[in-house]
């Protein structure tokens, strides 16, 4: 997994500069500036014009331009080598994403032409639903929302109760836990990345959280896990992923994943859908792809049972069938 920590640093700058280019609208609200609260029409919009077109690559045998969620590298990765030929390290070099939301809005401007990706944000969804572009979505794979602390802390085991308290401000110490008498310093993502959306819609749902400060709101997954493994070298951090990144692709020293409802999370409890916070990502092309296009052999391809296989040699854990 070392080249894609390469990838991801790539990834978050491809984001940031999509990010600056996007402040530059000419509309902007305060809450948007300051990375809380919503995003304006204009700024929307150009969010959606700058995202960056991926794939720049040369092509191998025309393979399609695939896009989609940084957690979902590895499996693009291992899906491209196996059905084009390639090394995986090569497939690994010619792995690039815009992450989630972009991903969603590229497909829709025809800048790319197949997903592998998690769930869009409810913003992102509203422009799905508004656009004339019909996506063909297929559930590939399960994978859940994890809260990260650093391996110092006490606490081993959140109710999911306590963690809306945590993010809705009701409790800021965590002494209130059974832990030491410190502050909780609660990480959030930025607004409209994925592990973002699966907070709000698996964690929090009609919950209102706290909005958090800038300085506690990352842009990167990368960011976060580190942030989370090394704070202060104090163990009063606390943040969240998704299981996959947090503990295959980007596993750092100083971490540890804590269990939810007294359920840890591992392959076997997601697998077997006993973890609380589970959420399927997707396979996704537009519903007016020609049935003889090399998107649509790729397509099918993911779906054969050669494409199940390499997702699960991925590290992966597919859809029950």
């Amino acid at each position: 997994m070392k080249n894609f920590k390469h990838l991801i640093v790539l990834t978050l700058i491809m984001s940031l500069l999509a990010s600056l280019i996007s402040c530059g609208a000419k509309t902007k609200t305060a809450d948007s500036a300051s990375g809380s609260g919503s995003v304006t029409e204009a700024t929307q919009q150009a969010n959606v014009e700058s995202s960056t077109d991926i794939a720049n690559a040369e092509p191998v045998i025309n393979y399609p331009r695939v896009d989609g969620s940084t957690a979902n590298m590895p499996m693009m990765a291992m899906i491209r080598s196996h059905y084009t030929g390639e090394s995986l390290t090569e497939a690994e070099n010619n792995t690039e994403v815009t992450t989630t939301d972009y991903s969603w809005r590229n497909l829709l401007d025809g800048k790319c032409d197949l997903l592998l990706v998690y769930e869009p944000s409810s913003e992102t969804k509203k422009i799905i639903e508004e656009s004339n572009v019909k996506l063909k979505v297929t559930p590939i794979g399960v994978d859940a929302l994890v809260f990260l602390m650093n391996e110092k802390n006490p606490i081993n085991n959140f109710t999911t109760k306590e963690l809306q308290d945590i993010y809705s401000g009701k409790i800021t110490n965590w002494k209130d836990l059974g832990g030491e008498d410190k502050k909780i310093e609660a990480y959030q993502r930025v607004l409209n990345s994925g592990s973002q959306t699966l907070f709000l819609n698996l964690l929090m749902k009609d919950v209102e959280p706290v909005d958090a400060p800038t300085k506690y709101r990352i842009q990167g997954m990368d960011g976060l896990v580190e942030e989370i493994a090394s704070y202060n070298d104090e163990a009063n951090a606390l943040g969240y992923s998704v299981f996959y990144y947090a503990k295959k692709m980007y596993a750092v020293p100083g971490l540890k994943l804590a269990s939810v409802d007294g359920i840890e999370p591992n392959d076997e409890t997601i697998g077997k859908g006993e973890y609380p916070f589970l959420n399927e990502y997707y396979l996704v092309i537009r519903e007016d792809e020609p049935a003889d296009s090399e998107t649509m052999k790729l397509y099918n391809y993911i779906l054969s049972e050669a494409g199940r296989k390499d997702i699960i040699e991925a590290g992966y854990i597919p859809v029950q069938k």
